[in-house]
């Protein structure tokens, strides 16, 4: 009997089409080859030497592809888009650019002068 596999980390961020919500998620995979070729998890025939995987929860119990069932956390739209992680920070930078850093200069108090000729002069 094989080695039971260890799970794999993957992140992946989403953007929602429907509110422009960005996020990103992690989800352990767990990788099986098939030698026979006999069975995937989705229970249909695989090649001989095979390799298919299932994303699991915390006590490894199999789960639909979050990929394919992803919902926003915002809106609970289902228009969702996945990308490689960090795309969305990058796509969000880019919509919404740093705003120049204003510079702040000490302003002190000081007498107006009246009209008149300069002090120690002669007008």
């Amino acid at each position: 009997m094989p080695p039971e596999p260890e799970p794999v980390t993957e992140t992946f961020a989403f953007t929602c089409g429907d509110c422009g919500e960005t996020w990103e998620s992690s989800f352990r995979v767990m990788f099986f080859s098939d030698p026979a070729g006999l069975a995937t998890p989705a229970g249909t025939a695989g090649a001989a030497g095979s390799v298919t995987q299932e994303y699991v929860d915390e006590d490894g119990n199999a789960l639909r592809s979050p990929l394919a069932a992803a919902v926003c956390p915002k809106c609970g739209g289902r228009r969702v888009h996945v990308m490689a992680p960090g795309f969305a920070d990058r796509a969000h930078a880019a919509e919404h650019p740093p705003r120049p850093h204003h510079v702040h200069s000490l302003h002190l108090p000081h007498r107006h002068r009246e009209p008149g000729p300069p002090p120690g002069g002669e007008g």
